[in-house]
């Protein structure tokens, strides 16, 4: 009973494919799962379109183990460039050492052009930070202090703020507020280019540096806090 009708499937199965001899053909996935064993006559086409396919998804599986290793190579260069930023920042016995080595840090190892750390405190005689009331700084940034960290496009005046004279020349930016306990600072990062910084740019590296940033500046502007 069980041989008869495994005959009957079969006879159908065989005439469904001479009724329709491209279904192979245009279903590929049923293709690349079957045991074709190589063979002389009609059969050599299916062979050859089997071998064709696994070359095709050979060839795919190839370039996406290029991209992996090369993201690979990007975060082990980016890791090892971020721990060297930390430990200059850790080596930093003054906040005028900490915030020169983060803007050296981020322009020489980072290569990047636009930096802007802002500080919400008394102005101080350092060069590489500017100073703001943190009243004035709801008042123009608003939506960036509300954010923890900001990817993309942000109005002029928020620009002007950040950047200064260097605002023209700005397309996109990464923000991210220090605030230990109470805003403290807003560290910005900007690229000519739009479209580099975007609301879904990775923010893991900013996210992290901010941390840091939090225990450090919080240990020189709140030292009572720092030293509980």
């Amino acid at each position: 009973m069980k041989q008869k009708a495994e005959t009957q499937t079969k006879k159908m199965f065989s005439n469904f494919l001479r009724e329709n001899p491209t279904f192979l053909y245009d279903n590929p996935d049923i293709l690349e799962n079957l045991y074709l064993p190589h063979s002389t006559g009609s059969a050599v086409s299916l062979v050859e379109r089997q071998v064709g396919l696994l070359r095709e998804r050979n060839s795919e599986l190839r370039s996406r183990l290029n991209i992996l290793n090369s993201k690979a190579a990007e975060n082990e260069l980016l890791l090892e460039r971020t721990q060297t930023l930390i430990l200059k920042l850790l080596d930093a016995n003054s906040l005028s050492k900490l915030t020169k080595n983060l803007m050296m840090g981020l322009k020489d190892d980072f290569a990047i052009e636009f930096c802007s750390l802002i500080l919400f405190v008394e102005k101080q005689n350092i060069s590489v930070a500017r100073f703001s009331n943190y009243n004035q700084a709801e008042k123009e940034i608003s939506s960036i202090l509300k954010s923890e960290i900001l990817c993309g496009a942000v109005r002029e005046n928020e620009l002007k703020f950040l950047f200064g004279k260097d605002s023209s020349s700005i397309g996109s930016i990464a923000a991210i507020v220090i605030k230990p306990d109470k805003p403290l600072a807003v560290l910005s990062i900007a690229h000519r280019d739009a479209n580099f910084y975007t609301p879904e740019t990775g923010t893991l590296f900013l996210s992290y540096l901010g941390n840091v940033l939090n225990r450090l500046l919080g240990s020189f502007l709140l030292p009572n806090e720092a030293s509980e």
